[in-house]
């Protein structure tokens, strides 16, 4: 028992708490607009790479922080303005499919500009060193990531249930035009959600580039698993993507300690199918209501 918990509980957790954070900014863009940003995953690695290259332009850590924060929102809201608010609850989501994989392709090309395409090790961020707690081996970074997927997800939870901006974004998501007939603005419920779901990726950016190297190409992998966590949790469910991303990270891990690399995406999809077979809208997910 000792040796799961060490070599596949823990890692996987942790690991899974960025698939979860990466699924929460899924859902929050997802539930008011009806689009899937699959250039999240870079948005992400936009973070660690714009301090490291204000840093070492000679701006101070704190205003590095500041200044790519602010490069993030800036990059998000012209995404949204682009390739997410023409699409809004279109129901089509070949539209919206490739306007968000074009801006993917084009971040990733932008972030590999600074230092061609290398890894590069980050120092800014929570410390990875190991620790012993309770008899288990694990890092700060690794504990701050699990901490930061359960805060955010009650937070916008929170957001989403007891404010009126949350309030409004959630009547946008149910009814468009109902909405705008009440006075609510589709342009600022999109932009709001954008600019939540920038926020989350900038937490996640920090905590990945904590635990390993900055690549550009990274941003890629945790999109497709994340995917795979609100899938699993169900579309546009906060709580579906906590859940969802721990058990994919869990799942992934396991195999990977038990079986081999190999079948770390057999396991993951087949335990996608299984979920799909009993729950086909996810653990957490709604059928769509029909209108008549």
């Amino acid at each position: 028992m000792h040796d799961f918990v060490q070599s596949a509980l823990l890692p996987g957790m942790s690991e899974g708490a960025i698939y979860g954070l990466i699924a929460v900014a899924f859902a929050v863009l997802f539930t008011t607009t009806g689009v899937i940003n699959f250039a999240h995953g870079q948005m992400v690695m936009l973070m660690p790479m714009a301090i490291l290259v204000a840093v070492g332009a000679g701006l101070p850590v704190w205003i590095a922080y500041v200044l790519a924060l602010a490069v993030m929102i800036g990059v998000g809201l012209l995404q949204e303005w682009a390739a997410v608010r023409p699409f809004m609850q279109s129901g089509h989501s070949a539209s919206w499919i490739l306007s968000t994989l074009g801006v993917s392709v084009i971040l990733a090309e932008l972030l590999a500009i600074p230092y061609a395409g290398e890894s590069k090790n980050f120092t800014h961020g929570i410390s990875a060193e190991r620790i012993e707690v309770l008899g288990f081996t694990t890092s700060p970074a690794n504990v701050a990531t699990v901490i930061a997927l359960l805060a955010v997800s009650a937070a916008l939870m929170y957001f989403y249930r007891r404010t009126k901006p949350g309030l409004e974004i959630r009547a946008m998501a149910e009814d468009v035009d109902g909405a705008e007939a009440i006075g609510i603005s589709r342009a600022r419920a999109s932009q709001t959600a954008m600019t939540l779901s920038i926020l989350v990726a900038a937490v996640t950016g920090i905590l990945v580039a904590s635990t390993q190297l900055v690549t550009p190409s990274l941003g890629l992998t945790y999109t497709f698993y994340g995917f795979v966590a609100t899938a699993m949790g169900g579309m546009g469910s906060i709580a579906g993507a906590l859940v969802g991303g721990l058990v994919v990270g869990v799942v992934s891990q396991s195999a990977a300690v038990y079986f081999d690399g190999l079948f770390v995406n057999l396991a993951v999809f087949g335990l996608l199918l299984a979920v799909y077979v009993i729950r086909p809208h996810g653990l957490f997910g709604r059928a769509p209501v029909r209108e008549v």
